[in-house]
C-alpha cells in the first residue's frame, strides 16, 4: 500500500472553499473528521440515505467550530458546506488503507 498514513489509515489536508460545498458522499470507511480551521456557517448534513433529488434524506446538522473532532459512521452519506466568506481547513482521517487495498472502500457520490 501507499500513500497512506499506515497499513490501515489514510489522512489528507482539506480544504472547503468560502461559499462551497462539497456533494453527498459515502465510503466504507469510519471517518473521524478534525476541523483545523473555519469560520461559522461550516457544517456536515449526515444521513442513512438520499432522496430521489440526490440529497440526504432527514440528514443529522454537525455544526463545525475550530478544533473540534466529529465521527462520520461507516456507509454514512455525507456532505460538507461553508456558508462563510472564509476557507475552512480539515483533516479527515479514514480507516481507509486496508480497505483500499482490499477494494472495499466503495466510494460513491450522488
Amino acid at each position: 500500500m501507499t500513500r497512506t498514513v499506515t497499513h490501515t489509515l489514510w489522512a489528507m489536508y482539506g480544504t472547503i472553499g468560502a461559499g462551497t460545498e462539497q456533494k453527498p458522499h459515502r465510503h466504507q470507511s469510519i471517518a473521524l473528521d478534525y476541523i483545523v480551521e473555519c469560520e461559522p456557517g461550516c457544517y456536515s448534513l449526515v444521513g442513512t440515505e438520499l432522496d430521489e433529488n440526490g440529497q440526504i434524506k432527514d440528514p443529522t446538522r454537525v455544526d463545525w467550530e475550530s478544533g473540534c473532532v466529529f465521527v462520520t459512521p461507516p456507509g454514512y452519506w455525507h456532505a460538507h458546506f461553508n456558508e462563510s466568506g472564509a476557507e475552512a481547513r480539515l483533516i479527515p482521517i479514514q480507516y481507509a488503507g486496508l480497505q483500499t487495498y482490499l477494494r472495499t472502500l466503495d466510494i460513491r457520490f450522488a
